[in-house]
């Protein structure tokens, strides 16, 4: 069948006014610092730093399934840009449910500095933060294979864990 350029543009025509369609948003994902290790002055020897988080995502559709993590992945945990402690993240789903709209701890991911000690005085720093602000703020950044690069902020409160997530940005 051979087609004149007519027939093409005709075609064409007839298909432009059909959108293609669109994938459904990413979700917001969010990330809450469950634990921390290694940052208390009183400890005799120091710890190496730890970090416990959960990385948490909302509006979750019923129909809803991405993956990502694994491979390469990788969170660093810094502080007034030192790094502290990084970890891998595991391979993970995102999964809407017929019955619920929102998902909590969709992955956990546990940075640390293995055989690292932290200086006394970065210590001392996180430790007047809390005792003045009542809360350290870190920074949560790396790339997370299939997903992007990720930039969090999470808190230590004075109570050490946090309810409180923090938004991430994903680029």
């Amino acid at each position: 069948m051979i087609l004149d350029s007519a027939a093409v543009i005709g075609m064409w025509a007839a298909t432009a006014n059909v959108a293609p369609p669109q994938p459904l948003p990413k979700p917001n994902l969010f990330i809450r610092l469950e634990g921390v290790e290694g940052l208390n002055l009183c400890d005799s020897p120091p710890a190496p730093p730890a970090f416990h988080l959960a990385v948490d995502a909302d509006w979750i559709p019923a129909s809803y399934r991405y993956c990502s993590g694994g491979c390469n992945s990788m969170l660093r945990v810094s502080y007034h840009g030192m790094i502290l402690a990084w970890g891998p993240v595991p391979w993970f789903c995102v999964e809407g449910s017929p019955t619920e709209n929102a998902i909590d701890g969709v992955v956990t991911v546990e940075a640390k500095a293995d055989g690292v000690v932290l200086r006394e005085e970065v210590r001392n720093l996180v430790q007047s933060e809390l005792d003045v602000v009542g809360k350290a703020e870190f920074d949560v950044e790396g790339e997370v294979k299939g997903l992007g690069y990720l930039r969090c902020k999470t808190l230590l409160f004075k109570s050490n864990a946090t309810e409180e997530a923090s938004l991430c940005l994903v680029q």
